[in-house]
């Protein structure tokens, strides 16, 4: 045993065979032993050091990865807290996620023909239009199926990160996330990210998605070069049919009260957040339907300018102030 064998092994495993993974959930470990530690952690030959509780796998999660002050890599557990995911049968993101779930069973087929198992999908489309579904719904099959998503902040971080966990878990599959990857790349530039998808850091099993609302920023290295993002899909604002279903799930009522039609040719070009908004707006807040879709649609003509300071409010704090000091 090596230093690059510690963590695989729990400690009781020596004992009795047993390979069981001993993870547990962190609010019932800590409570349990803290951070004391647990076992010896062979440094070199001869050489031992305390170390807490390890576990052989990940829990099937989703985490953001980072390094530690000492330059080791830490991936951190993240709760993914989203609106209800709702499939959409024989649309565009059902046909992506059935893609994506066919994709793992084809590892075979990429070694054959001397490939790495790993697959790359950039998804385009204006803010609102339902890009984070798709990703939150692909992270959910993931976790389902018992494996892990991480998500990119820093695609050196990641690289690290990714390539520790392929020496622990060399077979299992992952989704590597990249949110709004144009502002990755303008904070980090794009050297350590081409290096992940297809330079000399790229690893076996693995399936990177990355969105934007911006594609005409990224530079044609990133968009140009299959095996980079082998799939650029646009994602539009949703279909009738999509809309019809939306409603239907979230408003029951509106099947029985005749009013789902209306509802769906009302909100035709709305994207999926400006249909929740209207959802929440009407059912939830108690205003009125069409104003409500008037409100949305004159979002995207209406851009906040702190012009606006000079002008009289109709509401806020400066609304009616006069030039009286017992005003202040």
């Amino acid at each position: 045993m090596d230093l690059n064998d510690f963590g695989t092994q729990p400690a009781d495993a020596r004992n009795n065979g047993d390979q069981r993974n001993y993870y547990r959930p962190p609010a019932y470990f800590a409570a349990e032993v803290g951070n004391r530690p647990v076992q010896w952690k062979v440094v070199q030959a001869g050489v031992f050091e305390i170390c807490g509780a390890t576990a052989l796998q990940l829990p099937a999660g989703t985490y953001g990865c980072s390094l530690n002050q000492y330059g080791d890599v830490q991936l951190m557990a993240r709760d993914l807290q989203v609106d209800d995911l709702i499939d959409f049968a024989n649309s565009l993101p059902a046909k992506i996620l059935l893609e994506i779930e066919n994709f793992w069973d084809l590892g075979d087929l990429f070694l054959k023909h001397g490939y790495l198992h790993r697959r790359g999908y950039l998804l385009y489309g204006p803010q609102g239009s339902g890009k984070s579904s798709v990703v939150h719904q692909v992270v959910h099959r993931i976790i389902r199926a018992g494996h892990v998503a991480v998500f990119c902040e820093h695609p050196g971080f990641l690289t690290r990160a990714m390539e520790v966990f392929r020496r622990i878990e060399p077979d299992r599959p992952v989704i590597c996330l990249f949110e709004d990857i144009d502002a990755i790349i303008e904070i980090h530039g794009d050297s350590e990210l081409l290096q992940w998808l297809d330079g000399s850091h790229q690893i076996n099993k693995v399936i990177n998605i990355a969105t934007t609302n911006y594609p005409e920023r990224l530079d044609r290295r990133i968009v140009s070069r299959p095996r980079r993002f082998d799939r650029i899909i646009k994602i539009e604002a949703p279909t009738a049919s999509i809309r019809e279903t939306y409603f239907r799930k979230k408003l029951p009522d509106l099947t029985a009260n005749g009013q789902l039609a209306h509802w769906v040719d009302l909100t035709d070009g709305l994207s999926f957040a400006a249909l929740a908004e209207l959802v929440i707006s009407v059912a939830c807040l108690g205003n009125d339907l069409q104003e409500t879709v008037n409100l949305l649609r004159g979002l995207d003509d209406h851009q906040p300018n702190s012009k606006e300071f000079d002008r009289p409010g109709a509401m806020g704090f400066g609304t009616g102030r006069t030039n009286n000091r017992d005003d202040v």
